[in-house]
């Protein structure tokens, strides 16, 4: 979808700039929906008809005491077909209006709940959790999964039913995370304890994840080993019971930042 098919559901945007992108719903998500809705009330209703004709018609050569033998299947084939149909059309029905709009001051995001729109500087947190599957050793995909905090405590989950979120959401980063260092810097320097979820940053206590603290003359590097933040020692090895999920930390690329061009400890990836 080009900047100038901007759906008509944005329209009431305003104050946020000029368009960069629009990042739409992915088409499998919008039509296949549909279709299996289609396929699976459609099979639904033709098993049911079907069914109660072939156990009339076996009522009709054997009696009444064949009908429990045939119509218990038809009814159990029925509503399982029945109930996928309905998941898939009130999937089809939450998402068909799902779509993300990147602005120069701001980002806007539409669902079946009405649109919302938000200027960067409004923006918290962005919390990412991207999880590789392996079936039997072989790759199966990715699922990406995006959380935007607003300052009032608002949210926006970006996931794979829109289209390039792994591309959106590096954009949202690069326009959120200048205002954020500057934020987040600033507190720290002023000797105010910083907090990215369950790990916290201060001058006078160090880091500390959940319960456990860590003095900055003590730690020698944090880094982010197979999806955990992980902290090494001056004299060697990894503190214990320290790791925690990097997808659980909001801003985790802005801590890891912080820590090494502000505190001066090393950050980055073991």
């Amino acid at each position: 979808m080009t900047i100038s098919q901007v759906p008509d559901t944005f329209a009431s945007v305003m104050g946020l700039g000029t368009v960069q992108q629009v990042y739409p719903l992915r088409k499998t998500n919008k039509w296949g929906n549909v279709v299996a809705a289609v396929v699976l009330l459609g099979g639904a209703a033709a098993v049911l008809v079907g069914g109660l004709w072939y156990t009339y018609d076996q009522w009709q050569h054997f009696g009444p005491a064949i009908v429990g033998r045939t119509i218990i299947p038809v009814l159990l084939f029925t509503v399982i077909l029945f109930a996928l149909g309905a998941w898939a059309a009130w999937a089809a029905y939450s998402n068909w209006k799902r779509a993300a709009v990147l602005y120069m001051n701001g980002l806007a995001y539409s669902d079946r709940k009405g649109v919302q729109a938000w200027r960067w500087d409004e923006v918290a947190s962005l919390t990412s959790a991207v999880t590789k599957h392996y079936t039997n050793g072989i790759y199966t995909g990715t699922t990406h999964t995006y959380t935007l905090l607003k300052n009032d405590g608002s949210r926006i989950v970006l996931g794979d039913t829109i289209s390039n979120v792994e591309e959106l959401s590096n954009r949202i980063r690069e326009k959120i995370f200048p205002l954020l260092y500057k934020r987040y810097a600033d507190a720290y320097n002023s000797g105010q304890r910083v907090l990215f979820g369950p790990v916290a940053i201060s001058k006078s206590e160090g880091l500390q994840v959940g319960k456990k603290a860590y003095p900055w003359d003590q730690v020698e590097k944090i880094a982010i080993h197979q999806g955990f933040i992980k902290i090494s020692k001056r004299d060697g090895g990894w503190f214990s019971g320290a790791n925690v999920a990097a997808s659980t930390i909001p801003n985790v690329e802005l801590l890891i930042s912080i820590v090494d061009q502000v505190v001066g400890v090393k950050a980055g990836k073991a």
